[in-house]
Parts: C-alpha cells; sequence; structure tokens
C-alpha cells in the first residue's frame, strides 16, 4: 500500500483532518491481509513539515487527540512500514518518520526535533526514540534541536540508507515492493515476530 502525505502547497505540513485520514489509510493498511507492505511518503519530494501551524496549534485537545490516535495505529501496525524521508521531517512528521521500521533518506534531508525551542513537549517523538532507540539518543535529538541530514541520520541509526536526494521515492519503493513480495506475508510475520519478542524464545 501507497500513503501519500498530500498537501505540496504547505510542504505536506500536518492538519488535523490530514493526520486523521492518515490514521485511517493506517487502519486500513492493518485489515487488508492482501496489504504485506506499507509505504509513507510526502508529495512533491517533501515529507512534511510538521504542523501547520496556521492552522492548529501544538497542544490543543483536538489534534493533540489526532496525534495520539496517528500514533496508536502506527504502534499496532503489524505490516513492514518503509518511509521516503525527501526534504524534510520537522517535529511531528519527525515522529511518524521515527515511528517507520526502515527509512530511506536523501542525502541533503533532514530531520529536525526542535519543539524544546518553543516551549512544548515532544511527547510522540520521545515516544519513539525511546522505543526503538535509546536515552542518550533521545537527550541529544531533543534538546540540541539541530537539523540531523542524511548522513547524521545513517550514521546515528536512524536511517536504513542514504540515496541521492532525486533517488529516495524509487529507493523506498524498490524496497518495500521486495518485502511486499516475500512469500507467506514473511515481512509481516518476521515484524510481528519481533513486536511480539518471540525471537527471544527461539
Amino acid at each position: 500500500m501507497d500513503i501519500e502525505l498530500n498537501r505540496p502547497g504547505r510542504k505536506n505540513a500536518l492538519t488535523i483532518p490530514m493526520v486523521t485520514q492518515l490514521a485511517k489509510a493506517l487502519a486500513a493498511a492493518q485489515g487488508d491481509d492482501t496489504v504485506t507492505a506499507v509505504l509513507l511518503h510526502g508529495a512533491d519530494g517533501c515529507f512534511s513539515s510538521g504542523l501547520d501551524l496556521a492552522e492548529v496549534r501544538p497542544g490543543e485537545p483536538a489534534i493533540s487527540a489526532a496525534i495520539a490516535e496517528l500514533h496508536v495505529r502506527l504502534a499496532g501496525l503489524e505490516k513492514p512500514l518503509v518511509g521516503a524521508l525527501e526534504k524534510a521531517a520537522v517535529n511531528g512528521a519527525a515522529a511518524i518518520a521515527l515511528a517507520c521500521d526502515v527509512l530511506i533518506v536523501g542525502e541533503k534531508s533532514f530531520l529536525v526535533v526542535s519543539e524544546a525551542e518553543m516551549g512544548v513537549a515532544a511527547p510522540n517523538n520521545l515516544r519513539w526514540l525511546l522505543a526503538k532507540y535509546d536515552v542518550n539518543q533521545a537527550l541529544q535529538l531533543t534538546l540540541a534541536c539541530e537539523r540531523q541530514y542524511g548522513p547524521d541520520l545513517l550514521r546515528r541509526g536512524f536511517a536504513y540508507a542514504v540515496t541521492p536526494d532525486e533517488e529516495v521515492l524509487s529507493r523506498a519503493t524498490e524496497l518495500a515492493e521486495k518485502m511486499a513480495a516475500y512469500p507467506g506475508g514473511g515481512a509481516a510475520a518476521m515484524k510481528r515476530a519481533i513486536l511480539s519478542h518471540d525471537t527471544l524464545h527461539v
């Protein structure tokens, strides 16, 4: 399944309807047995510039509830999620990128978690940083509030691969299609095993 963040005129900035639609798309992917991998990317060569501050304010109940539901869906997705990080993933969008199982990034693309500079918490970024990485990475990324470009993301283990910027989507698509074609839904089965820690009992 191909899911596109599609507000190119606003660099795919997130609004309540957009976040809600993304959560519904992930729920549909989870409930569809024919879906064996999911590709997530932004329209027009940009992942997302984060919350659209012209339309929503961080911490307001409606957007907070929509984002909370989105991250429940991300956490519950048992299908491999491949992200194509083109150009930028900022704050709330960074949390979505960090939730991806496999992230392909461009050489000049960046991820930044700068909520601390705005005086607001970053609970969803912290959720994924602490679940998938470690306290040191969480501290550095959320306190420095500096852009982490493709090579930095690869070095720090956030990215699976770095490609020339014009090849990000094609590489991510290729990888998602490869996973989707594993016999017997092998990639989804492997992700379920990892999430349930079945591998610890082998």
